[in-house]
């Protein structure tokens, strides 16, 4: 009896746990990747760019945090700097949401360390 009462409650939590994960894995993300990039673009203009001086890249990684630290893996290529990537962090989890440069990555062909647009 006690046996069967355990095995009970051994099923019931891991259907629980199972149904849980698969909620997280389903869901979709805090905000679409279109708002995400709109609030680049807002944080870039703030910062003196305009909006014709970059291309913004915004993928959501549902599995949760990327290795640039969020699950928004965020690329800017400048106009002006087409052989480097420049990464960046959306907080979307803090109080006021910012957004923060987070690397730069040069593309081939790009031997000198000196980026324009670094922050």
């Amino acid at each position: 009896m006690i046996f069967k009462r355990n095995a009970a409650l051994l099923i019931i939590i891991l259907t629980m746990s199972i149904l849980s994960t698969g909620c997280n894995i389903f869901s979709g993300p805090p905000e679409s990747e279109e708002s995400v990039k709109q609030k680049v673009v807002a944080h870039l203009v703030s910062k003196g760019y305009k909006e014709n001086e970059f291309n913004i890249e915004v993928k959501y990684n549902k599995s949760g945090e990327g290795k640039f630290g969020g699950p928004y893996a965020i690329n800017v290529v400048f106009n002006d700097e087409l052989n480097a990537i420049y990464g960046y962090k959306y907080n979307y989890k803090s109080e006021n949401k910012d957004i923060t440069q987070n690397g730069v990555a040069p593309m081939e062909g790009k031997d000198d360390k000196n980026f324009k647009h670094a922050e």
